[in-house]
């Protein structure tokens, strides 16, 4: 099958490689779709660490190619289906009361394991769920970066009527202020400095922070009558916003750890104490909230919304240019690659 492989930094190829060989109780899914994540763009860059050479992706869809199981006998060859993706022991702590997304021997593909950037990808038989027929499979592949909302939206107990921020308007950006919206916030503003994300977010409807017009302090005071925001979702990893979202937290409020940053960076942990901020990490998510996720996708509520962050498509072929396009256009929110219409 082929397969794009990153060997070294700044380099991606397609090669052949072997067909993965199935065990028991495993799925071998054939990919359609791809989304590109910002995660796959920095393993590219050699801004995040992955098992080199890596087979970069963990956001996909696709048609079920083959399966060995006993446990789900529902699951046919030929169905339309999307995976959770990442595996963990399943036996520790954490994987029992559903946090499997921290346990210590997680593995991610894409970063751990081969990841979907492929014509075909193993996956765990319990990981694998069918999707409605007739639902389009491009759609189906932003059901993982949808997941991340989910979850991070559900983990910062954000209450009805609350108020939330949002820094950094990419896919992950946009669909936290939609699901916190849907969970209940009286408002959900987005913070960026892209103008074309600024204009996109506008036509979306949604409320944005221009903070190339507006100082954060003065935003914050008039979105909140001088509160600050009852929660904070960092989701850039940009330098600059660990202070931002600290400044744009109300006292006792709860900022959201989501963006991965490239290099370590200083909070002023002085004001944290100070202002006892809850400050909680994130890490991709549980397979409740990517089932979650899933089910907020039948429901067809946030389809339309969700379809026009896909603003470039591109075919599996492309991906030396795409992975180039990710990293230097300023114009795009998510791209997909098609490997099979």
């Amino acid at each position: 099958m082929k397969a794009a492989v990153v060997r070294e930094y700044n380099k991606i190829t397609i090669e052949e490689i072997p067909m993965p060989e199935l065990e028991e109780e495993e799925a071998l899914i054939q990919v359609t779709h791809i989304g590109v994540c910002g995660s796959d763009v920095h393993i590219y860059e050699g801004k995040l660490a992955a098992n080199y050479p890596v087979i970069p992706g963990h956001e996909f869809s696709g048609i079920l190619a083959a399966i060995k199981t006993q446990k789900y006998p529902s699951l046919k060859v030929g169905q339309n289906v999307v995976a959770h993706p990442l595996t963990s022991c399943g036996v520790c702590d954490l994987c029992i009361t559903g946090r499997e997304n921290i346990c210590a021997q997680v593995r991610i593909p894409g970063v751990h394991t081969a990841g979907c950037f492929a014509e075909y990808i193993k996956v765990p038989a319990n990981k694998v769920y069918p999707i409605p027929e007739g639902m389009d499979l491009k759609l189906a592949a932003m059901v993982e970066p949808l997941a991340v909302a989910v979850h991070d939206v559900r983990k910062s107990g954000l209450k009805i009527g609350q108020s939330a921020y949002i820094i950094g308007g990419g896919p992950i950006g946009i669909l936290t202020a939609m699901i916190a919206k849907a969970a209940g916030a009286s408002r959900a503003a987005i913070g960026e400095i892209n103008d074309y994300r600024i204009r996109f977010m506008k036509e979306l409807g949604l409320e944005v922070v221009d903070l190339r017009e507006t100082n954060l302090e003065k935003a914050v005071s008039a979105l909140t009558d001088n509160k600050g925001f009852d929660v904070v979702f960092e989701d850039s990893g940009a330098g600059a916003a660990f202070d931002d979202m600290i400044k744009a937290a109300k006292i006792g409020g709860t900022i959201m750890l989501v963006g991965m940053p490239d290099k370590k960076q200083p909070v002023d942990i002085t004001a944290c104490a100070k202002r006892e901020l809850h400050l909680i990490g994130c890490r991709i998510h549980p397979q409740i909230d990517y089932s979650a996720a899933l089910d907020i996708v039948k429901s067809g509520e946030f389809n339309n919304q969700i379809e026009r962050l896909i603003t470039h498509t591109f075919s599996f072929n492309q991906v030396e240019e795409v992975m180039e396009f990710a990293v230097k256009d300023q114009e795009h929110v998510k791209i997909i690659l098609e490997v099979r219409n």
